[in-house]
């Protein structure tokens, strides 16, 4: 009897499936990465309540403000800074209680360069100011921001 050599073919489907898989390992890291490239901006948000217009000249007395991420400007005071507005300097008061031994002089470490969020009210420079506040701050302004909140975001 003849031998007839048999020789067994590798099925190569595991190559296949190895590929399809790096494949789709491939597509999702590229829908899923983080792009480096993109670098996130910092955009103040000088809104007003309800998305009035806010120049400092329309600020009308008793008006509302909500104003986020607004910078200090410069100081004016213990309990008094002033923020820029439409390229105009605004006054804003604050009534805190001074702590004792502390240098931040009461609740809020305000400086010039710092990012702040306001609650408040509008006022008209004829209304009392917060006690032992300078009216000298006021300078040529006919209203000022009242701070309600302070929240310190840097």
């Amino acid at each position: 009897m003849a031998e007839i050599p048999i020789t067994k073919e590798s099925s190569k489907s595991w190559l296949w499936v190895l590929l399809a898989l790096l494949a789709v390992a491939l597509i999702a890291w590229w829908i899923l990465a983080d792009n480096e490239d993109e670098t996130a901006v910092y955009v103040a948000d000088d809104t007003v309540a309800a998305g009035t217009v806010a120049p400092t000249g329309m600020l009308t007395v008793g008006e509302t403000v909500d104003l986020d991420g607004v910078e200090v400007s410069s100081l004016a005071g213990d309990m008094a800074f002033y923020i820029e507005m439409n390229g105009e300097r605004v006054p804003v008061f604050f009534d805190q209680v001074p702590t004792p031994g502390d240098a931040t002089e009461g609740e809020y470490d305000i400086n010039p360069g710092s990012i702040v969020n306001i609650d408040g009210e509008v006022r008209s420079a004829t209304d009392t100011l917060p006690a032992n506040a300078d009216p000298s701050i006021l300078g040529d302004s006919q209203n000022y921001i009242f701070a309600n909140s302070i929240e310190m975001v840097r």
